[in-house]
C-alpha cells in the first residue's frame, strides 16, 4: 500500500458526527480509491483494506465493535455503515427535503437546478423515479420561472417526456449561467 494513498484516505476521514454525511464520505472514498486504477474483485479488496483508514472517532469505534466475520464483503461493510450512520429516520428526512424542494425567491434557475441535483446526489437512496424528480423540481419553481419554462416547452413541462424535460431544463440552466 502506497503511503501517499493512505495519507490521502486518512485526510478525508469520517467520524460519525451528526453534521457529517455518510453518502458523501463513501462518494469521496470511492473517488480516492479509483485513482489506484483497479477493478472488480481487486477493487473490493482495496475498499476492504482502505476503509478503516477513512474512519475515526465514533465511526472507527463502530467498525471495531462489529463481530468477527460479520463484514466479509464490501457490500456488508457498505450496507452496515449506511444503516448505522444513515438510519431510516434520516432517509425519511432526506426524502422530505427532496419532496418539498422550492426555488428561493431570488435564486436563478441554474442555481436551483444545481441545488436540486445536489440533493439527489447527497441522498442517492431517495427512491424517487426520474419522472417524479422532474415533476418535483418543476412544482418547486417560482411561478415566474415555471411560466418561462412552460413557455420554452410550448406548453406544460409535465406533458413532455422525462428526457425532453431534462434536456430543456439543462439547456435553460446553462443559458442562465452564462447570462
Amino acid at each position: 500500500m502506497k503511503p501517499a494513498l493512505l495519507q490521502l484516505i486518512s485526510s478525508h476521514q469520517f467520524s460519525g458526527l451528526d453534521h457529517e454525511d455518510p453518502h458523501t464520505h463513501l462518494y469521496t472514498f470511492y473517488e480516492l480509491c479509483s485513482s489506484v486504477g483497479v477493478s472488480g474483485a481487486d477493487e473490493e479488496a482495496l475498499f476492504m483494506r482502505l476503509f478503516p483508514f477513512s474512519l475515526n472517532g465514533k465511526a472507527k469505534a463502530w467498525l471495531h465493535s462489529q463481530p468477527n466475520q460479520s463484514l466479509t464483503t464490501w457490500r456488508d461493510v457498505e450496507t452496515k455503515f449506511l444503516a448505522r450512520f444513515f438510519p431510516p429516520s434520516m432517509n425519511t428526512k432526506a426524502r422530505t427535503t427532496i419532496a418539498t424542494f422550492a426555488q428561493g425567491a431570488d435564486e436563478p434557475l441554474c442555481e436551483a437546478w444545481e441545488r436540486y441535483k445536489s440533493l439527489l446526489r447527497k441522498y442517492p437512496n431517495h427512491g424517487f423515479e426520474v419522472k417524479l424528480q422532474v415533476q418535483t423540481f418543476c412544482n418547486g419553481l417560482q411561478p415566474q420561472t415555471k411560466m418561462i419554462l412552460d413557455a420554452t416547452f410550448g406548453g406544460s413541462v409535465m406533458f413532455r417526456t422525462v428526457e425532453e424535460a431534462i434536456t430543456i431544463i439543462e439547456s435553460m440552466a446553462s443559458t442562465t449561467i452564462r447570462s
